[in-house]
């Protein structure tokens, strides 16, 4: 409205501060300082050695760079792309981010530029983005902080069609790979740069040259290389002649480079000849001039429809003159080496290497190496691609290092070991382009350059080299004219350039054909010195075809889609104002004008497509500074009027603008040199007015041209001008709120605007005599009419405001009622009479007419008319203008029905539309607009008609959405509704008049198909959002066979969010909620994020992303408080030493874990029995009964030899407690890892004595493998997800000096693989002392880590420690036999599943070593049987399942070789020898050939096939031969009794069942090895399955065992068959746990509790380690998990539970016992946990399993899942939750996300929606009032809430805050609109719901609340 305001003095807010620091002398030099302007209210303040950062008057950073000895030269905020995702934020931009509404680039909820600190987000502070600067860079490494983000998303998704949604149908898709921006503060210093990002980042650039002046870029930044005269070549005195290159001058060298990321190369600027631009940079566009829509398209992925026009403005002084450019960044093929700049999550401080040597370029004599003159221009090789495809977006790529490939590439010299440094980062070189010039002609390119190169060197170097001189983004350049510049020299100080875009009226006027095609761009060039204005006007063509002067080859080579669509600038007009002392560019809220200071000091504000408006300033200015902070912490800014008088000037003359900012902000600077703050307000404040008003420029310059459109925009301008100052004379005096006038003044002057298009042809009103009184008003009659005024002033949309319709004020109402009807029954007059005597009437429509009036009386109204006069179309707009503006505003009020927040000012926009068609004389619109509200009979309206000229008739009735939207209910819709682009170019026929009165459609045939709705361009379509959206959402309603997920997919594609329905009128939302509803239930399982957000499933969105959007409260997942004491102080008090409760580690970690595990195992206390069975540092109990005849010493002794073998079953303990501990907890980064130790004492009972064990017999040197045990049991227990369990950490928690337990702590880690992030030279600090246990726990550890990785570095690691792996002669490592074991296993591990050759032929020949005999060399002691079942175990690993694809092993006869060692006969000489690999060999083939069921190999394994051969074979390798037959016939194995028998010999069958053997005899000995292989091989293939039928069997023949071996043995041959009994009783032990791992089987575990107890004289240390593994296994993670199947779990359990079991702690000689721990290998999640999408907490709930058999399983969840192979999918069926399918077989998301979590997200479903029927409703409502003892039930008492049944109240009481209520809310709002019938608008709400067909509700709206609705709105005649 071109209101002036004055915001005080405008001068630097850090200025003072830099004066105190002393920075700055005072009064500060002119020139000691610089200052730009960035985002609103953001500063930067440049001194010599200082940058200063500010943001609304408050210093956000200082950066002082005293210590770098050089100058700052200067500093620029700029956008560099970026590929963090969390730059890339989607969202609309924010509209109230700064006060002026532009948004400015801030992110939606609070503008970043506001905050004090960065806001993060949850996801960032995890990732802990702490600054990280070293101390002696923090000088000037001070953190910059929070900078605005830059987001790109399309817009709307905060409201139903919102400015993302609104161009056309095809820009409603989203794009997937959305790029962000990162802003940057870049500090220029001579030699090097400093770079800080929002992220805390900071880079350090060396600069090749220096530089004079940096521009911010659309992408990144243009630098403009300074030039310094090279001094003369030295003159050489010698005899020798040398040719000396004459110098280079400066205007020879480039000039312009540009900088895309901090950590690629400078670009070279190309102009269209192929040859660096040497000019000077003046301006470049900081946005593509296409983009009106701040960057609707995803940033650096513009797609080619919508490529990028960027203009470029440069001066050369040499010829004096101004070339105009149109600037295109070159698409480069992305480097397959990329050194990228990866999302930080910590400040850092790199200095990033550069090809060329820092300071270069000003001081290298002529082109000496690395100088930048080397980067010469190099031809394009024919034919060779020097664009990409056609897809544009290719041109922006984070961190790339392009390289120069030329035809013929040039000779340059280089620094060689500059160039050598950047190898890494150039590879592929074939791949580049030729170069980054890209020859640009007249319309998007020009022909290809000619083939010529420059060489500036004579000595040819390496062509690889040749590739590195420069690389990175470059820019070409299409020249779009020159002019001269006069011989004006600086002229980047004396000029201004900048760029106008074209408004929405004139794209408007091109629509309809009143402008010329294309989008309008003005350039304006402003030259001080000259004091003239160039405007240059550009239309930007899109062309089709190929370009003229492109020639095939051409077309080719810069791809098919960028010729065939381009966009070219073309000059169509070209005008000079001499008269101009200044110009600049001003922005409000959309709105563009160019401020102009004119040589005889007036301000013009200019448009070149509208009227010129003088502005004057205030006479005085205000002197205050408004950065200033008072004493009282408020600002200056903010006095009252007398002190603003006081501190006021008035400037003689004003000499320059300046520091123009959006909002309408700008500063002039007076004759003193000193800069005042002023705020022109050009655009409406309030959303409304401003609707209406660009509503009314874009209809007009539709329908009458650009001029027209500008010329109404102009006129609302002069009207509020003339409005203030008419009111208040001295406004301009006051500080002002830079927001403008108020609404309420804004409001009316757009109604006097609109009426000035009917005032001229109006009637003149005939004067009216003021009677006056003859009586003395009374003070009750002042009262009253003050009143009156009152009232009238506050009700906007009707005679009386809204609050006199509430019950407190309805008396008044009243009142005014019996006052009207006393009057008519008297008789007085006639009703209109008693109307306006009796009710108050808003006189605010005859006074918007008297306004129109006068002002087209005033000197600016004459203006105005005279502008319309010149058009020469003003007839024209007099006859149609009015009609045009009534339809639109009438299009527009049906867009604000579609929203309840515009419910006023649709109706404040009522009465003006019912003035406009009385004047047009359209009676039906008059009569509709009347009956709209009740109120619309207190206005005073003006009864006239337009006489004068010829208006147009009445062409249809009003559009009503209410009316179209409820014929798509009915199905009769037959043409889309009304579009404001129909007025002025209509797409298909107007609505019918007899719409309403069609004929009606048989019920029986099927109903039309809607049309579909009219293309709008954007410029109409981004005027009504919803009615876009809604229309098309009712036309897919409407469309025959549409179901509730084709309208929630149509939602969702038009970005429909929930926000958006809730704004939403109750009578159209009804029908999309009643979809949404109905989806509720089973949304379809391939439905994304954006469709479950919809339908309010959070639960399945949390299914595909389970780490977003969980609430990380502290209370979260805590126990509900109770009354009942859980623990008495004794329990409290005896836990304050318990370290397994005080532990080092996070106690939430496990808090969850155990909420977990109480709902697994909540019926007994099995858990916390296990819990206690399995802990090693509390005292032992055991019973001991003292016999009579016992004397006290042997007493003692007795207890101290039960202590000791308690003691000995103590150490056993760890391993097993890994297991049931395994992955649950989550340690605390600050403290050292507790690894438990053992307590030996024992609490003998009766007599409750403690007994010590005896020390000497237990020191750790001679039970270190149990220590090692308990380092692998607390190394295990991390859990996998732990974060942060790096080198730093591990070496925090390594003892001074090294421990068995700290190795086991490593092999621990390791297996969780945790080791993958541990420095190799720690690795390597680790192994020097040669620690056996350590060695043996990293060398493992690093090998699981790196499964399957063939890693070369550990591979050398492991050699290292393998003799077999050295170079024949090496020397002797003295490395421990045990650790080479490892070795050979960890290769093993390393190079599993890969076949390789090498290391099987190593494991082979270690397998079948034989020693040559020799009496001088002492035996081999290395290779044992545990040195080769390791090469066993490891070649099988290597081969894993491969037996029927050896591929290049089959030279090696492996398998002959493997089965002469395993059943093949030996030589008497070594059979000692190769017995020891007996079991290796058998093992290896039982792994080769896993599953492969290959009888030929199975049958040669299989046991002997008669009793008499079983003699010739060891006893326990009966056992393995019976596991790997199995194993290779894996298909066949069965779990019965029967398959047990027939895999017997027959000499074995009649004792299958083992309950006839009832002697101990070692003749059974191969027996019983059989039976236990066969067993064991069950349990391996039902490992996990849970299966109790398989249970049952393997308990069975356990219990046998159990049996047999409590039986006395009283010989030798007894204890020999016991020993082979108890092997096999602690296997099948293990088998049975292994079926119900994870289960917590109480039938197992009372076998195992038994197992524990025994302390007999005879249980070796092996037996007691096997029960409490297998006490682990069925416990596995708490119940959390599980074994599975597949070939490596398979061999994992196989080598963790091999056979054979330690006798003593010591004893490795069959089985390394380090390797006992590989189960990790073999454990699976399948512990499916439902959690409360609310609280988080685990919760009970029953699901179906359904297997892809078909078979389905019933199941209450948390419980263990089959094989998720298996597994087609999931669904849960609680009635009180809603419904959640896992759908396994058809959705990757779905199993993908079960994968990361294991969790199943389930919402509680409402009571109104769980039930399906009313009794069941209330039930389970009454029970959820009485659980969660609801304190506000007594609302449900109240009269509002009287006609709700018991689950409608307990919706709004307890799914209120969530809510859970809005379908009752929206009851309550219909049924209030029904009794209350005063506005039509809301009972056509109510009859949409009642139009809905049958079976159409009864979920949100039941159907007898739409009956009820049905019958109240034929009641009230709103239907």
């Amino acid at each position: 409205m071109a209101c002036v305001a004055s915001l005080g003095l405008h001068t630097p807010c850090a200025l003072p501060y830099c004066i105190t620091e002393q920075l700055l002398s005072d009064p500060p030099p002119p020139n000691s300082f610089t200052w730009t302007t960035g985002l609103p209210h953001e500063e930067l303040l440049v001194t010599e050695d200082a940058v200063i950062w500010s943001q609304g008057g408050v210093i956000r950073r200082v950066f002082r760079y005293d210590q770098e000895k050089e100058a700052v030269i200067q500093a620029v905020l700029v956008w560099f792309p970026s590929d963090d995702p969390l730059d890339a934020t989607s969202g609309t931009q924010n509209a109230s981010g700064d006060e002026d509404g532009e948004g400015g680039g801030y992110v939606t909820g609070g503008s970043e530029g506001n905050k004090r600190k960065p806001d993060w987000g949850d996801d960032i502070k995890a990732k802990k983005r702490v600054s990280t600067w070293s101390t002696k860079t923090r000088s000037y490494a001070t953190q910059l902080g929070s900078f605005p983000k830059a987001h790109t998303g399309s817009g709307g998704a905060g409201g139903i069609g919102g400015v993302g949604t609104a161009a056309d149908d095809g820009d409603d898709t989203e794009d997937e790979s959305r790029t962000g921006r990162a802003r940057a503060l870049i500090v220029f210093l001579k030699t090097q740069a400093f770079v800080y990002f929002l992220s805390g980042t900071m880079h350090v650039m060396h600069l090749p040259f220096e530089v004079q002046r940096a521009i911010p870029a659309p992408h990144g930044l243009i630098l403009q290389r300074k030039h310094v005269q090279s001094p003369p070549p030295p003159m050489f005195l010698t005899g020798n002649s040398f040719a000396v290159r004459p110098p280079i001058t400066p205007k020879d060298l480039p000039s312009l480079f540009t900088l895309t990321d901090p950590l690629s190369e400078p670009g070279l600027v190309m102009t269209t000849t192929n040859t660096p631009c040497t000019e000077e940079l003046m301006f470049i566009s900081p946005s593509s001039e296409l983009d009106a829509e701040q960057q609707d398209a995803p940033f650096g992925k513009t797609p080619a429809s919508n490529p990028e026009v960027i203009f470029a403005v440069t001066y050369d002084s040499g010829r004096s003159q101004i070339t105009v450019w149109q600037v295109r960044y070159v698409p480069q093929d992305k480097p397959v080496n990329t050194q990228r700049r990866t999302p930080s999550t910590s400040g850092t401080l790199s200095r990033r290497r550069s090809s060329f040597g820092p300071g270069t370029g000003a001081t290298t004599p002529v082109a000496g190496p690395g100088s930048v003159a080397s980067t010469a221009t190099l031809s394009a090789k024919p034919g060779r691609d020097s664009f990409g495809g056609s897809d544009i977006s290719s041109l922006n790529v984070l961190g790339e290092d392009f390289d120069t490939v030329g035809g013929r590439r040039s000779s340059r010299r280089v620094s060689s070991m500059m160039a050598r440094a950047d190898l890494s980062g150039n590879h592929d070189a074939g791949q580049r382009f030729s170069d980054v010039s890209g020859s640009l002609g007249a319309s998007f390119g020009g022909p290809p350059a000619p083939q010529n190169t420059m060489i500036l060197d004579d000595q040819p170097v390496d062509e690889l080299l040749s590739e590195l001189n420069m690389g990175s983004l470059g820019i070409g350049m299409d020249d779009l004219g020159s002019y001269d510049g006069e011989g004006q020299s600086g002229m980047e100080k004396s000029s201004r350039v900048f760029t106008l875009r074209d408004p929405p009226s004139v794209a408007a006027a091109t629509v309809t054909g009143k402008e010329s095609p294309g989008k309008k761009v003005v350039l304006f060039v402003m030259n001080r010195d000259e004091r003239s204005l160039t405007q240059l006007t550009f239309n930007i063509q899109v062309h089709s075809a190929v370009p003229k002067g492109y020639s095939r080859r051409s077309s080719a080579k810069f791809g098919a889609g960028a010729v065939t669509m381009g966009y070219t600038p073309v000059l169509a007009d070209s005008q000079k104002r001499i008269d101009v002392l200044d110009a600049i560019k001003i922005q409000d809220s959309g709105a563009q004008k160019v401020l102009l200071l004119t040589d005889d000091g007036k301000f013009i504000l200019y448009s070149p497509w509208g009227c010129s408006m003088e502005i004057i300033l205030p006479p005085t200015l205000a002197r205050w500074n408004p950065n200033v902070i008072g004493e009282n912490g408020s600002r200056r800014g903010s006095r009252k009027k007398d002190f603003a008088r006081t501190l006021s000037t008035t400037p003689d003359t004003y000499r320059r603008l300046e520091y123009s900012e959006p909002g309408g902000r700008l500063t002039v600077v007076d004759g003193d040199g000193v800069g005042h703050r002023i705020s022109i307000t050009l655009s409406p404040r309030e959303n409304a007015t401003k609707s209406c008003l660009e509503s009314l420029r874009v209809i007009l310059g539709g329908s009458a041209g650009a001029l027209a459109g500008e010329g109404i925009y102009a006129a609302w301008m002069a009207v509020s001008k003339w409005m203030l100052a008419t009111s208040d004379p001295e406004a301009s005096l006051l500080p002002q709120d830079p927001k403008g006038t108020p609404p309420a003044d804004e409001w009316k002057a757009f109604v006097v605007t609109l009426f000035l298009l009917a005032v001229p042809v109006l009637p003149e009103p005939k004067p009216q005599s003021r009677r006056k009184s003859a009586f003395v008003r009374s003070t009750s009659m002042v009262a009253e009419r003050e009143w009156e005024e009152l009232a009238s002033h506050e009700g906007d949309w009707g005679s009386a405001p809204e609050y006199l319709r509430n019950t407190p004020w309805k008396w008044m109402i009243e009142e005014q009622d019996a006052k009207q009807s006393s009057l008519a029954a008297k008789g007085k007059g006639s009703l209109s009479a008693a109307t306006s005597e009796g009710r108050l009437t808003n006189k605010f429509i005859t006074d918007c007419i008297s306004h129109a009036r006068q002002f087209l009386k005033s000197p600016m109204g004459e203006a105005q008319k005279e502008f319309f006069d010149k058009q020469g179309n003003m007839e024209e707009i007099r006859r149609t203008g009015l009609a045009v503006a009534l339809v639109a505003l009438q299009l527009l009020r049906e867009e604000w029905k579609l929203d309840i927040a515009m419910e006023g000012a649709s109706r404040r926009l009522c009465p003006v539309l019912r003035q406009v068609a009385t004047w047009l004389g359209w009676a039906r619109w008059v009569e509709e607009y009347m009956l709209e509200d009740v109120e619309m009979v207190g206005w005073a309206y003006d009864d006239s008609r337009i006489t004068v000229v010829d208006v147009p008739q009445e062409p249809f009735s009003p559009p009503d959405i209410y009316e179209w939207l409820m014929s798509c209910l009915r199905g009769t819709s037959t043409s889309p509704f009304m579009v404001l682009q129909d007025i002025v170019a209509p797409s298909g026929p107007p609505p019918s008049s007899s719409q309403s009165s069609q004929r009606p459609r048989n019920p029986f045939s099927p109903p039309p198909a809607p049309p579909a709705p009219p293309a709008q361009k954007p410029v109409f379509a981004r005027l009504t959002p919803k009615t876009r959206t809604i229309t098309a959402l009712y036309t897919t309603i409407a469309t025959p066979g549409a179901t509730e997920v084709d309208i929630v997919e149509k939602m969702v594609d038009l970005k429909v969010s929930l926000a958006s329905l809730q704004r939403l009128p109750e009578g159209v939302g009804v029908r999309l909620r009643e979809a949404i509803a109905r989806c509720q239930e089973q949304p379809p399982t391939i439905w994304g994020v954006p469709a479950l957000d919809l339908v309010g499933r959070k639960d399945l969105r949390m299914l595909i992303e389970p780490t977003k959007g969980r609430r990380e409260a502290g209370n979260q997942g805590k126990i509900a408080p109770s009354h009942e004491a859980t623990r008495d102080v004794h329990m409290i008090c005896g836990s304050t030493f318990d370290t397994d409760i005080i532990g080092s580690y996070d106690p939430m970690a496990e808090h969850d874990r155990q909420a977990v595990s109480r709902l697994l195992f909540k019926d007994d206390r099995r858990l916390f029995e296990a819990a206690k069975l399995l802990q090693s540092s509390k005292p032992a109990h055991a019973k001991c009964f003292p016999q009579p005849h016992w004397t006290e010493q042997e007493t003692l002794e007795s207890y101290k030899e039960i202590a000791g073998r308690v003691a000995m079953r103590t150490l056993a303990v760890p391993a097993g407690r890994g297991l049931f501990h395994f992955s649950a907890r989550i340690p605390l980064l600050t403290e050292r890892f507790p690894v438990l130790g053992f307590n030996l004492n024992c609490i003998i009972r009766p007599a409750n004595t403690t007994v010590a064990a005896e020390k000497n017999l237990f020191i750790e040197e001679k039970v270190s493998w149990a220590f090692f045990h308990a380092g692998v049991a607390a190394g295990v227990s991390i859990s996998r997800e732990a974060k942060e369990i790096d080198t730093s950490w591990i070496v925090f928690n390594k003892p001074p000096d090294l421990t068995n337990r700290h190795g086991g702590f490593l092999l621990g880690l390791g297996l969780n693989g945790h080791l993958k992030n541990i420095a190799k030279w720690h690795a390597y600090n680790y192994l020097t002392p040669k620690h056996p246990m350590v060695s043996i726990g990293l060398l493992l550890g690093m090998s699981a880590s790196f499964l399957g990785t063939m890693d070369s570095t550990i591979t050398r690691l492991l050699s290292v420690h393998v003799t077999r792996l050295l170079p024949p002669g090496s020397a002797d490592l003295n490395v421990a036999p045990l650790t080479q074991t490892a070795g050979i296993m960890g290769i093993g591990l390393l190079y599993a599943n890969t076949q390789h050759r090498r290391m099987s032929e190593i494991m082979l020949s270690e397998i079948e070593y034989v020693e040559e005999q020799d009496s001088c060399v002492p035996s081999d002691t290395l290779r044992d049987e545990g040195y080769r079942l390791a090469a066993g175990f490891a070649l099988g690993f290597i081969n894993l399942g491969f037996g029927v694809d050896l591929r290049g092993l089959h030279d090696m006869r492996l398998v002959e070789r493997l089965l002469a060692i395993a059943v093949g006969p030996k030589k008497v000489s070594i059979v000692h020898i190769l017995d020891k690999a007996t079991a290796g060999a058998t093992i290896a083939l039982a792994l080769i050939y896993m599953k492969t069921n290959d009888e030929s190999v199975a049958s040669k394994i299989d046991v002997p096939e008669t009793a008499h051969l079983l003699d010739y074979v060891r006893p326990d390798i009966f056992l393995l031969r019976t596991v790997a037959k199995n194993l290779i016939m894996w298909d066949k194995i069965e779990g019965s009794f029967h398959w047990i028998r027939e895999n017997l010999r027959p000499f074995h069958r009649d004792r299958y069942m083992m309950t006839t053997i009832k002697d101990m005899e070692s003749e059974d000995l191969p027996f019983y090895n059989i039976i236990a292989g066969l067993c064991f091989s069950i349990a391996l293939k039902y490992a996990g399955t849970s299966n109790e039928a398989i249970r049952d069997i393997l308990i069975h023949y356990l219990d046998q065992f159990i049996r047999l071996c409590s039986l006395p043995a009283s010989n030798y041959d007894q204890n020999l068959a016991k020993a082979t009994i108890r092997n096999c009783q602690d296997l099948l032990a293990l088998s049975a746990a292994t079926v119900m791992a994870g289960t917590g089987d109480v039938v197992v575990f009372r076998r195992l509790r038994r197992l524990h107890g025994r302390v007999d004289t005879d249980v070796p240390y092996g037996s007691h380690l096997a029960a409490h593994l297998a006490m682990g296994v069925i416990f596995l993670g708490n119940g959390s998990f599980t074994f599975g199947t597949t070939n490596l779990a398979i061999a994992s359990l196989l080598c963790a539970f091999y056979p054979l079991f330690p006798t003593t702690p010591l004893d490795n000689k069959s089985h390394l016992q380090a390797l006992r721990h590989l189960w990790v290998l073999a454990v699976e999640n399948r512990c499916i946990i439902p959690r409360d999408v609310e609280t988080m907490r685990p919760t009970q709930i029953p699901i179906t399993i359904t297997l892809k058999d078909g078979q389905e399983i019933q199941r209450v969840a948390p419980c263990l899942l089959p094989d998720l192979k298996t597994v087609a999918s999931v669904t849960t069926t609680s009635p009180a939750h809603w419904t959640v399918v896992l759908d396994f077989l058809n959705s990757e998301g779905h199993r993908l996300g079960f994968e990361r979590s294991q969790s199943i997200f389930v919402h509680r479903r409402s009571a109104h929606a769980s039930q399906s029927t009313v009794f069941q409703a209330a039930l389970q409502a009454l029970d959820d009032i009485e659980n969660l003892k609801a304190p506000l039930e007594w609302l449900g008492s109240l009269s509002a809430f009287a006609g709700l049944d018991k689950a409608e109240k307990a919706l709004i009481i307890r799914e209120g805050e969530r809510g859970g209520g809005e379908c009752v809310d929206e009851r309550l709002e219909l049924e209030y609109a029904l009794r209350s019938a005063d506005n039509r608008g809301r009972l056509r709400g109510v009859a949409a719901v009642a139009a809905r067909k049958e079976g159409e509700g009864g979920l949100w709206i039941s159907d007898e609340t739409a009956e009820n609705l049905r019958a109240g709105v034929w009641v009230n005649g709103g239907g």
